[in-house]
């Protein structure tokens, strides 16, 4: 999840590159299954599947270039990507501020890799699995070719009695 502190621009025009049926049973585990958690980072990409035209992934930094942060995921509300809303994937971008919890950032990060206030922020590839992920410099790239892009400046460190992560957005 996603909460705001400061909004940016909401973006969300752009469908999943899922099929979504309009039963709430089955898509809510197909989004969840493909990524779609709220404040997973996203890319704009040309979907494979014929007339679904330009989709919202979750951004792979490793081949990607991230366009947005995922406000919500899968639900039965309007503000949600699902059967009861939009069936579009409701986006934030434009210098945001936000908490986001601890299904869109790295939970492994360890002390040689933690999360540092004022430092960058960076988005997961598949080459540390953490495809949209919130991760560190520690944690880009390791497979990867050309540097890792930083998509915000973290304000407040996971802890155990605050598990999530803060975030100024540069996306």
């Amino acid at each position: 999840m996603l909460k705001l502190i400061y909004y940016g621009q909401n973006d969300g025009y752009q469908q999943p590159d899922v099929a979504l049926v309009g039963d709430p049973g089955v898509d809510q585990p197909v989004l969840a299954a493909a990524g779609y958690q709220g404040g997973i980072i996203c890319a704009l990409a040309t979907s494979a599947t014929a007339g679904r035209g330009v989709v919202a992934v979750p951004c792979d930094s490793d081949t990607m270039l991230p366009y947005g942060v995922l406000l919500n995921g899968p639900g039965e509300f309007a503000g949600a990507i699902g059967p009861s809303g939009s069936k579009k994937v409701p986006l934030v971008r434009a210098l945001f501020q936000g908490q986001i919890d601890s299904q869109a950032y790295d939970g492994n990060a360890t002390s040689t890799h933690a999360f540092v206030a004022g430092a960058y922020v960076y988005c997961g590839g598949t080459t540390n699995s953490n495809v949209g992920k919130y991760t560190t410099s520690g944690l880009t790239k390791s497979g990867g070719t050309g540097a890792a892009i930083p998509v915000g400046i973290c304000t407040h460190i996971p802890t155990a009695s605050e598990p999530w992560l803060g975030v100024a957005s540069l996306i």
